[in-house]
């Protein structure tokens, strides 16, 4: 059953406060031709013309009347090379296109950034002002394990026997039999002493080789995703307080929270998506670009192969456990 997000907070309507463009449908039409054939004939990034490619597209797609999300959904897609293509690259061209664009109805996203702010802080001050153990009261499933335990507890709990998961590190060339097994292999690694690696990809995965967006052989990348049952969700600017309570305030269906040890608290939220398709339309799109995104949640985070730090981990650099905060299956708000 694929996913819906109607019930949850949105700071607006809609993310991008631009309505189309005006003009004949006849010239929308040519446009929109052009549009794609820019689309596939995209240069390379890392060669020298994907960048000022980026800001004709995007002028293409404002002229044709769409919306600031499908085309950077389009781009997003369509860039392959060697450079890391920044979204807050594709953002800028897409910002640089309505300036440019005369009408006079095109407004700037000063609204919706103050609408966000607005949004956030009432859910900062709704969220409880406690600590982690506060929230770990509120956990369904009693975690009352020691944090080296964390790590085979959890994938007993979220995982079926047979699914297939990536542990490793963030740069591991990933193999089956190696960071890439089942999670009663998985499990019956960690209870016996095996090395507890930081990272975890909570997508269950084909165990296929696929290819990654630039086009290298992968066994971890999102076109091996076979189960799109988790969306990750971190933030890189509020302090671990903020954070604590917006998790205690937010009605999203979270299925853990994991201490990483470090700064952060990364959210696992359960949304079951029955494929590729239905995960860009409600998670990237919807989830993300419309709700999330504008509270200041990290947008990369949205794609289906999102890493995140595995509980029971001990983090050398902080000395610190990566530690489950919340356990809840089936997907529950904190508050809920």
């Amino acid at each position: 059953m694929s996913p819906t997000f109607n019930n949850y907070p949105s700071p607006r309507e809609h993310p991008w406060p631009y309505p189309k463009v005006s003009g004949s449908e006849n010239v929308r039409s040519r446009m929109r031709l052009r549009y794609g054939d820019a689309l596939r004939n995209l240069p390379p990034s890392g060669g020298g013309g994907c960048h000022g490619a980026l800001l004709g597209i995007a002028n293409l797609g404002v002229r044709s009347g769409l919306s600031d999300q499908q085309i950077f959904g389009d781009l997003r897609r369509h860039i392959q090379g060697t450079r890391r293509v920044t979204e807050s690259e594709i953002v800028e061209a897409i910002r640089k296109a309505r300036a440019e664009c005369s009408e006079p109805h095109f407004i700037p996203p000063a609204p919706r950034q103050r609408t966000s702010k607005l949004t956030l802080k009432k859910l900062l001050r709704e969220g409880c002002h406690g600590s982690e153990a506060d929230i770990w009261e509120k956990s369904p499933i009693r975690i009352d394990w020691p944090p080296e335990e964390d790590s085979w507890r959890v994938l007993a709990l979220l995982y079926a026997p047979d699914e297939i998961l990536f542990c490793g590190t963030e740069r591991e060339k990933a193999r089956p039999g190696g960071a890439i097994r089942n999670t009663s292999e998985w499990c019956s690694y960690f209870q016996t002493g095996g090395t507890i690696p930081p990272h975890i990809i909570p997508n269950p995965l084909s165990g296929n080789e696929g290819q990654t967006k630039s086009g290298e052989p992968s066994y971890r990348s999102d076109s091996c995703v076979q189960s799109y049952r988790f969306a990750i969700v971190e933030f890189d600017n509020l302090d671990r307080e903020q954070q604590i309570r917006f998790w205690s305030a937010i009605k999203l269906p979270v299925a853990a929270l994991i201490d990483t040890g470090g700064k952060s608290i990364h959210g696992w939220i359960k949304v079951d998506c029955d494929g590729a398709e239905t995960w860009e339309k409600e998670v990237e799109q919807r989830l993300f670009m419309e709700r999330l995104i504008p509270l200041g949640v990290d947008p990369a985070c949205r794609n289906e192969a999102r890493l995140s730090r595995l509980p029971g981990h001990l983090r050398v650099e902080t000395d610190r456990w990566q530690r489950v905060l919340y356990l809840a299956p089936e997907g529950r708000p904190v508050n809920g």
